[in-house]
């Protein structure tokens, strides 16, 4: 496409663009990687009348570290944009406020953090994606692999365990874990994961993850199914485990489970997690021991 083009001439590396997700419908859609400390992702759609008689429609398809108001004051500005553009293109003009926005945030951390000892890249990484407590780090499960660190994926790869499957009424629960230090490292654990095809094409992949720092950072994204990320991120404060993310898979057999399947998405959950070292000896049987009765 014409405007694509244009774009990629103007931005270079800088933005990477990805056209016709939906190629049978008379709406285009784009996904535009912006980088920057949040490494947003915009999805944009462009009915068939834009920009003269259609506006364009933004959602944010993948953000780290963006709270659900910032967000939603991002979407709020894109459309203040497009009616100020009197139905003319503004793609141009959403990539540059968001490309500016973003390096406000790099420089505004660059700066509190100007005067002070020399950090490593962990240390740093860290600052800059748990800067605040009460930050929102929900990632999207289906878009984990749009932007990919290949050499933080070689160190990730081998840390990757998975659990013992739980069958029930053709339907399969199993578990994957691995250790993280930060949200980037969380990133490249889902990559890896949603890389199997078998994997990546399940009905559900719900994550959840606790990372202890200077901060503690914990997050969940139920892909889907309402309702388990937050159980699955219960599960993990229950049970005290720290800087570990766990994606638990399902595939649907055709019989609806009901609550058992919130049962069986933790217990795999826990499996993966007591099969591999990361529960204390302390927190084994925690939750386990029966009520007496009186």
């Amino acid at each position: 496409m014409k405007d694509n083009a244009e774009l990629q001439a103007i931005f270079k590396d800088e933005i990477k663009l990805k056209s016709d997700l939906n190629q049978s419908s008379t709406t285009r859609s784009l996904t535009i990687s912006v980088p920057g400390p949040r490494s947003i992702v915009l999805l944009v759609h462009l009915p068939q009348g834009y920009p003269s008689t259609d506006a364009p429609v933004a959602e944010i398809y993948e953000s780290f570290g963006l709270t659900n108001a910032q967000q939603d004051k991002i979407i709020q500005n894109l459309t203040t944009i497009y009616k100020r553009s009197g139905d003319q293109v503004c793609l141009y003009e959403w990539i540059e406020y968001v490309r500016e926005k973003y390096a406000t945030v790099e420089r505004d951390t660059t700066s509190e953090n100007a005067g002070g000892n020399d950090k490593n890249e962990a240390e740093l990484d860290a600052v800059q994606s748990f800067a605040s407590d009460s930050q929102t780090l929900r990632p999207r499960v289906r878009t984990a692999q749009l932007v990919r660190d290949l050499k933080r994926e070689a160190v990730i790869a081998p840390l990757i365990v998975h659990g013992s499957a739980i069958v029930d009424r053709k339907s399969t629960f199993i578990a994957h874990a691995c250790p993280v230090k930060c949200v980037k490292d969380v990133r490249s654990f889902l990559a890896l994961v949603l890389d199997d095809h078998k994997i990546e094409r399940a009905i559900h992949n719900m994550l959840a993850y606790r990372i202890i720092g200077e901060c503690t950072v914990k997050d969940n994204d139920e892909d889907g199914e309402h309702g388990a990320g937050s159980k699955l991120s219960n599960l993990l404060e229950l049970l005290k485990v720290e800087n570990v993310a766990v994606v638990v898979t399902r595939w649907y057999g055709g019989i609806k489970l009901g609550p058992d399947r919130f049962k069986h998405i933790n217990a795999c959950a826990r499996l993966v997690l007591e099969e591999n070292g990361f529960l204390s000896k302390a927190n084994l049987h925690h939750g386990t021991r029966k009520k007496k009765m009186r």
